[in-house]
């Protein structure tokens, strides 16, 4: 399940306490609840999933360590999250090359990250927590005020490319946002699309599967990370794991991962609760809907 829609169904998969009420296979494009500590010490780390992960392993992705060491979770694609520069509202700044680069205050009021609301009366109920959770690894919570400090706005992505590089009042310099929403924006004459130096952050597509349901699942996952899907994905900027198709990654281009010992080590969905907290109160406390355990 994506986001944007103000639906989650995955929202309390993560309470179950026996694993037969669980899901035989879960496919999801959201960073959710399946990554919470207590869900994995009662069923992740007891093996009773197993990765499915296509080999040999592309280097972009072996280099950022995506492909999970324990072999619990199956990554078959990923979504790389991107710098779209308006060089106009830019003027002579210069253009952030790196995550850093955009916690500096010569930003201020110049960014636009993802965010999701009902209408303008309404919280926020959907941000990039990716983001923020990224942010907070590397930089702290003083990271995530700068960030703030810089934030001009929230917006769902498919406004972020309809507007960049146009006069809406909505506007700033920098979105940051999905490869494939920045490729489609139609104004690219007026913006350019940054690969950060370090890595474009990889928002992750995930399998996980049941180790004793694996030969009942078998055409489904083959489906999934095969080569058909895979081109497809790949060909919308949505580049896949498998090995056998073409990609589209800029030269030299990185992907940025949090890491598996950074996830097992800590209790993700908290800190991104305590994150996405951090900048709200430091940007606009009341715009922000907490974010359910």
């Amino acid at each position: 399940m994506g986001g944007g829609s103000g639906y989650s169904p995955f929202q309390h998969i993560h309470e179950v306490d026996n694993i037969d009420d669980f899901p035989n296979m879960v496919l999801s494009s959201s960073f959710d609840n399946v990554f919470e500590k207590n869900f994995f010490e009662k069923f992740i780390d007891k093996g009773y999933f197993q990765a499915c992960q296509p080999k040999p392993l592309p280097p972009i992705y072996a280099d950022c360590g995506i492909e999970d060491p324990e072999k619990r979770f199956t990554i078959f694609a990923v979504v790389p999250i991107v710098f779209l520069v308006d060089h106009w509202r830019l003027g002579g700044l210069p253009v952030p090359g790196r995550w850093s680069d955009i916690l500096d205050p010569i930003y201020h009021d110049k960014i636009i990250v993802g965010g999701w609301r009902k209408d303008e009366k309404s919280p926020y109920s959907e941000f990039n927590t990716f983001l923020f959770l990224n942010i907070y690894k590397d930089h702290g919570i003083q990271g995530l005020k700068h960030l703030a400090y810089n934030t001009k706005n929230m917006l769902h992505y498919v406004h972020m490319s309809r507007i960049a590089g146009s006069d809406s009042e909505l506007g700033a310099a920098i979105y940051i946002i999905p490869w494939f929403l920045a490729d489609i924006c139609p104004r690219r004459g007026k913006t350019s699309v940054i690969w950060p130096e370090d890595g474009a952050l990889a928002f992750p597509f995930y399998i996980l599967a049941k180790k004793a349901k694996l030969e009942e699942l078998d055409v489904l996952i083959k489906y999934t990370t095969g080569r058909k899907i895979g081109q497809y994905l790949s060909d919308n900027c949505y580049p896949p794991l498998n090995p056998e198709v073409e990609y589209r990654y800029p030269e030299n281009a990185k992907l940025k991962w949090l890491g598996w010992d950074y996830v097992r080590s800590n209790d993700t969905m908290e800190l991104i609760r305590l994150a996405s907290e951090v900048f709200f109160e430091a940007w606009q406390p009341l715009l922000f809907t907490k974010i359910e355990t």
